[in-house]
Order: structure tokens, then sequence, then C-alpha cells
């Protein structure tokens, strides 16, 4: 399997130290969510009819938020694009997003691109002449202790001066009766309030086929149920794909797979160096009385306002699967797992994923099955414990919530690299390739990302700094 003894023995102590530290080993092994095959939430798009192309300009492989925002902008500056996607558009996290378009408390490091992903939403309904559930939802956050206020104040400095326009954040603190007027009904005194005016809402099962649905009448060519099995070099350089269904000459592709990147590059010796994180997420449906915004309130109660009326609720509550990449890099997110992710809490858990991360295949042939083909939708399933909690502390904060039910729940997975910071790079040694992954707000960063990559393939002067996003700096 290719694993040193050093590298073993350092991240499976990495592991035992993080697993320690957060919970004993049985609630490890019963806490909930399992990677497992799912039925597709969002909005079916049609596969394009007809065979493969013999050639593109550019293959995007995965058909998720990040490759189908990376395929818009590629198309509007005229490149023949194919995508293939190895299941559904949208079938698996970005279906599944928690799907706040905001910035609040975000890495500073990051802002330029959430906020110029902020205002590409702004304006993508009327770019693609249809209706991405896209609504402006100003989202409320409130904080149990002053310590949480004054952290959320210093932020809110530092996020003014890091980007170029600070109005664009829209960021502001209120207290009195325009802070209950936000969070009507709610049952805690809370004083102050942090307000992000321009935040906003896309619905996942939503928002992605839309814009797919777009690309296909200006001739992308989307093929599901198509996965690429590898890459095709010719002197170095990249010079198309091999998928289930053929092979596509093209001297430039974007992997955007998300949560199968890593297995995908691994295949071509590159290490990609993430791990995966499970959260859970409901809809529930409309009430009278209840907030009509987005909020974050501080003891532990989300929610999210839909275009049709009715809520998304996620009790933020990240769960990491012991697999087998834990044992090689766990030592690398050491830090930010003993901290939580953004500030939420983290749990862990030991199932039959780990196992199935040892039987999963790391190496194939192209003219193999591979992983890809055989899970072609897969989600972890939800954890029912974690939503019932997040609907018992909103129904406690908002007792107008009571006669909401629920209508559906679900799990997503996302690949985070340790520093929380997605990458949207070349890859150096696969001159190209490019890659855009690796995101913990991707429906947030979709539009950006995506017209960053379009920056680097066409030669543009890219609107957002792409170092912090390099490939190079998860280099072992």
């Amino acid at each position: 399997m290719n694993i040193s003894r050093r590298k073993f023995m350092w991240g499976a102590g990495a592991s035992a130290v993080v697993a320690g530290s957060g919970a004993v080993l049985t609630p490890m092994l019963q806490r909930e969510g399992v990677l497992t095959e799912t039925p597709s939430r969002a909005l079916p798009v049609a596969t394009s009819e007809g065979p493969l192309p013999a050639a593109a300009d550019v293959v995007i492989i995965g058909g998720g938020i990040q490759g189908i925002c990376s395929a818009l902008f590629l198309a509007e500056r005229g490149l023949a694009v194919v995508i293939c996607e190895k299941g559904e558009v949208a079938g698996e996290q970005s279906g599944r997003a928690y799907s706040q378009i905001m910035t609040w408390e975000l890495d500073v490091a990051t802002l330029p691109l959430v906020v110029h992903s902020k205002d590409l939403w702004r304006g993508m309904n009327e770019r693609i002449g249809a209706d991405t559930s896209w609504r402006i939802r100003p989202r409320v956050q409130t904080y149990v202790d002053e310590a949480g206020l004054a952290a959320a104040k210093e932020w809110a400095a530092q996020a003014k001066a890091a980007v170029a326009n600070p109005a664009l954040l829209a960021l502001r603190f209120i207290d009195g009766a325009e802070l209950q007027g936000h969070i009507p009904g709610a049952r805690t005194p809370w004083k102050v309030g942090g307000l992000e005016e321009n935040a906003a809402s896309v619905d996942p099962e939503i928002g992605t086929p839309m814009i797919a649905r777009y690309l296909q009448t200006k001739g992308v060519k989307i093929f599901t149920r198509c996965a690429v099995r590898g890459l095709e070099t010719q002197g170095g350089r990249i010079c198309g794909v091999v998928t289930e269904n053929g092979a596509i000459r093209a001297p430039t592709v974007v992997l955007a797979a998300g949560s199968w990147s890593r297995l995908f590059l691994g295949n071509h010796g590159l290490e990609l160096r993430t791990l995966p994180l499970y959260l859970s997420q409901q809809r529930l449906t409309a009430a009278e009385g209840t907030p009509r915004g987005n909020g974050a309130i501080g003891n532990g109660v989300y929610y999210r306002l839909q275009a049709d009326g009715t809520y998304a609720n996620a009790p933020r509550i990240f769960t990491a699967p012991l697999v087998r990449e834990s044992m090689t890099i766990g030592w690398d997110f050491l830090p930010a797992f003993l901290h939580g992710m953004h500030g939420l809490p983290l749990h862990f858990s030991l199932n039959s994923d780990l196992l199935h991360s040892f039987e999963t295949p790391h190496h194939w042939k192209l003219d193999e099955i591979t992983p890809f083909e055989r899970l072609r939708v897969a989600t972890p399933t939800p954890s029912h414990a974690f939503c019932d909690l997040a609907l018992e502390r909103l129904r406690r904060e908002f007792p107008a919530f009571e006669k909401s039910k629920v209508i559906e729940r679900w799990g997503g997975c996302v690949d985070l690299a340790a520093d929380v910071t997605p990458v949207i790079s070349p890859v150096d040694r696969y001159p190209g390739l490019l890659v855009n992954t690796a995101h913990s707000f991707g429906m947030t960063q979709g539009p950006a990302a995506g017209e960053l990559i379009a920056d680097m393939i066409t030669g543009a002067r890219p609107k957002v700094d792409p170092a912090p996003y390099r490939f190079s700096r998860l280099a072992a």
C-alpha cells in the first residue's frame, strides 16, 4: 500500500492523540455517518446526447459547483468545454452544502476570493437568464460572551483592511430593536449582534444544476455517469483524458472532483494532502413567525431561509472519520483538529469507512474499472443525533419552529487541506493540469474560483491573487 513505517507511525500517533483529545473509543464506534451510495437530491441535468467528442479545448473532471463554474467562465471566453461527471451533476456535496453565501469570520487571507465570489453570485441569475435560487438573506450572528464579541469586532477590522472595497463586506454590529427585528421571537435577550447585510442564500439542490442547464444551451457538453479514469500525456504535457466511455484529446484538464480529487491525483503520483470531514443537515417546513433571513445564534442555532420558504437547519458539527490517510498525513491536521474547524465542534468516528479506505484501490490502469465507477454518488449517511440536537436548539430559541416538520435529512463530505484553504492552481509536474478543490465554503467560493481557473487558462489578469491557493504549498 506504499505507506512507509515512519509515516504510518507518525500518522497513527497523531490520530491517537486527536481521538484521545475529543472522545473515548465507544462514542467513536457509535457515531453515525458512513460513506455509501446515495440518491442525488439535486435537480436532474440530462447527459449530453451523442458520443463523446474526439477533442475539446478543456476537459473538466467533476460536475459540482467548482467544475460547473469553471466551465461557465471558460465557455464565455469561447473555449470548447466538456464536463465529465462520474455520477450526477451536484449529486454529492454541491447538492448538500449549507449554502450561506457569506464572509463572516472566514479566514482573512481568503476574503478577496469570497468577496468577489459574492459579487459574482449577485449577478448570476441575470447572467444565465434563470433562477438559481440566489436570494439576499441578511445574516445575523450573536455571541454568548464578551470574548466572542470582541474577537468578532477584531476580525471585522482586519477584514475591512484586507479587501480593496470594504463596502462590499456590508458588515456592521447592531443592537436594540434592529437586532430584535432580525431575530423575532428569540428567547435569549441578545444585546449585540453582527449583521452581514448582503449575505445570501443559494439552495444547493438548485444552484449548480441551473447553471449546468444554461451551459448546455451554450454548447458545453456535460456527460454524466462518465467517470474519467486518468490523464494522458505527450512530451510531459497533458494531451487528454481517458474515460470509461473512451478518450478525449485536450491540451488542458481541470480536476474539480471534490472529495475524489485526492484519490485521482494519487494514481498519477501526486499527493493532495487533504482529509475528509462529514457534516449533516436537514430541511424544515415553513412556519408563521420564524426569522426571515440567515442566522448563526450563539447558543448553537443555525438556520438558512430557502427560496421556497423552507429552512435549512444544520448542527454545524463536523465528524472526522478515521481513514487510511489519517495514518499518513494525520499529523498535518493536528493543530486544526485540536482547535476545531472554523471554531465549530469536531468529533471523530471509527467505523467501516476505515476498512473501506484500505480496500479501495489507490492505483489502477486506464483500461480498468476505477473506484469512481463503483460509487457513482457517494455521501455519508446523516447523523440523526446531531440533527435532533440542532432541531431541539432551534425550537428552544425560536418557539415558532415547534410547528416546523422535518422534510428530509442528509449527510455531506468535504475534503479539506490542513490550512482549510482551497486549492485553485496549476500543477507544475503536469503542464496543462489545473486543480480546483478542497473548498470548505464551496458554494460561496465557487464562482470566483471558477473565474480564477479561467483566468489561469486564458492568460487573463486574475481579479484575485492566486498565491494562497497554489497546489505546491501542500507538497510533502
